[in-house]
């Protein structure tokens, strides 16, 4: 079955204000999809269905445990729910203690008991968040550490103006296409490509000095399904303004706008909401 969230989360209502709603917020900043009544309930909405799809389309599930969580039946449905994912070893519950002993957890559940933990009274809420993340989204995680490793290796460094002759240019492939990331390239060179001066082996070259290729093909993906409806709905068949197609959508890509001449404003404005339409994050 599609998810269509990365993680449930299990509480009790009166926890929402202390740690739940915190928790929730934090997580939606770092791009967790997240099952939480107060974003994911609207008007109308069948309570015991909402949080039945919710339990089903969730790769995980967060349980907060408190005293207020074992004395409520919902929360035990959720629990049992989720207990039942569980099978053949696998990971789907991530407990956080909140207010609660070990002894009074273990008295509810003995295999919640015995599950590392995340404790609310030893770590703070972006701790918690964070730690969360790395099993939820490692793929998030591993931008963050890369993140701040990056802020850590500039934090003594001076800001200088250089000539442009004097900026060297990756030149050491740093990892190798596979095959799919291949194909994916190629479609992409037979499309926007033909308006660029590359040759077919140099686009996947330039994919290769990337650091994430996959990441700047996605990219390119974008870009590339963009301008090839775009030229489709206008019927536009002469190079100089497919070229002008393409140079905007780059200028999108990075977040900038470029002046371009040959396509009215009008037209400039159709595409950016052509790219909007398209573009998901990484």
């Amino acid at each position: 079955m599609e998810k269509n969230w990365d993680v449930f989360i299990s509480h009790a209502s009166e926890d929402k204000d202390t740690v739940v709603r915190q928790l929730a917020d934090t997580l939606e900043k770092l791009k967790v999809r997240i099952w939480f009544d107060e974003f994911s309930l609207k008007v109308g909405d069948s309570l015991s269905k909402s949080i039945d799809d919710g339990l089903q389309k969730s790769k995980f599930g967060i349980v907060v445990i408190s005293k207020n969580f074992l004395e409520k039946r919902w929360t035990d449905y959720e629990y049992r729910s989720l207990l039942s994912k569980e099978d053949n070893g696998k990971k789907i519950i991530l407990p956080i203690w909140h207010d609660i002993s070990k002894e009074e957890v273990k008295n509810f559940s003995l295999y919640l008991s015995d599950k590392v933990a995340l404790d609310t009274s030893k770590s703070s809420i972006n701790k918690i968040a964070l730690q969360l993340t790395e099993t939820i989204r490692p793929d998030i995680y591993q931008n963050i550490k890369a993140y701040f490793l990056f802020k850590d290796l500039f934090k003594d460094s001076k800001e200088e103006t250089v000539k442009l002759s004097e900026l060297k240019k990756q030149e050491k492939q740093l990892s190798k296409l596979s095959k799919q990331l291949e194909v994916r390239a190629r479609n992409i060179y037979f499309g926007i490509g033909q308006v660029l001066n590359f040759t077919i082996d140099e686009s996947i070259y330039n994919y290769e000095l990337d650091l994430r290729p996959d990441r700047e093909i996605q990219t390119w993906e974008i870009m590339n399904l963009c301008y090839l409806e775009y030229i489709d709905k206008h019927k536009i068949s002469d190079g100089k303004t497919r070229k002008a197609v393409a140079s905007l959508l780059i200028g999108f890509s990075l977040g900038q706008l470029f002046k371009i001449a040959d396509i009215a404003d009008d037209n400039q404005i159709e595409l950016y909401e052509l790219w909007k339409k398209y573009y998901y994050e990484y």
